[in-house]
């Protein structure tokens, strides 16, 4: 059977014939296997997947001095994102998809500029790592339930270092990855 990530793959190596010279793309594996046991249209999952895929690619070129063929290669994953919206044709979802990414980024920027507490950082990492799932399950299935997304994704999260906080010490990561784990068992009452 193939899957979300496999179908991704195969996108990318056909997006990027001709290019060589850059730096491996990393595909959320576990976001593909989340997507894969839901009933979900093909063509949804895997704009999902691409999204993050290019926001994921994009926030390393920055934190890890990728090279500018990698900019290239993130700004190519992100046309090919709004190619598979536009092959969906589904202006509600295109439209909550945009301002997902735009959202997204304004995280990103303040979680950059070190202007949030622990808590509003918390609630960012959290937004940040599940809206796009989020917004396509209950786009398509009228269900979703981000803490459950969050759990799939990230249920060791002491070993989880997004690029977009590299500019935190470990300590203060931990945390925050703390904090979000106990918000999350509040929530599901333990």
């Amino acid at each position: 059977m193939e899957t979300t990530v496999s179908k991704l793959n195969i996108d990318i190596k056909q997006r990027l014939k001709g290019i060589v010279d850059y730096e491996t793309i990393q595909i959320n594996e576990k976001l593909g296997q989340f997507l894969d046991t839901c009933s979900l249209p093909e063509k949804a999952k895997l704009a999902c997947l691409t999204i993050d895929t290019s926001m994921k690619h994009l926030d390393d070129i920055s934190n890890n001095r990728l090279s500018k063929h990698s900019i290239l290669v993130g700004d190519l994953l992100s046309a090919h994102f709004y190619t598979i919206l536009a092959e969906i044709n589904d202006p509600e979802y295109q439209l909550a998809m945009s301002k997902a990414i735009v959202e997204v980024s304004e995280l990103k920027s303040s979680l950059h500029q070190h202007v949030l507490t622990d808590e509003e950082s918390s609630d960012a990492i959290f937004k940040i790592e599940t809206l796009f799932p989020y917004i396509t399950l209950t786009h398509f299935n009228n269900e979703g339930n981000a803490t459950q997304i969050y759990d799939f994704l990230y249920d060791d999260v002491h070993d989880y270092y997004p690029s977009y906080l590299k500019n935190y010490n470990k300590e203060r990561v931990n945390l925050i990855m703390k904090d979000i784990k106990q918000t999350l068992d509040k929530r599901r009452g333990n």
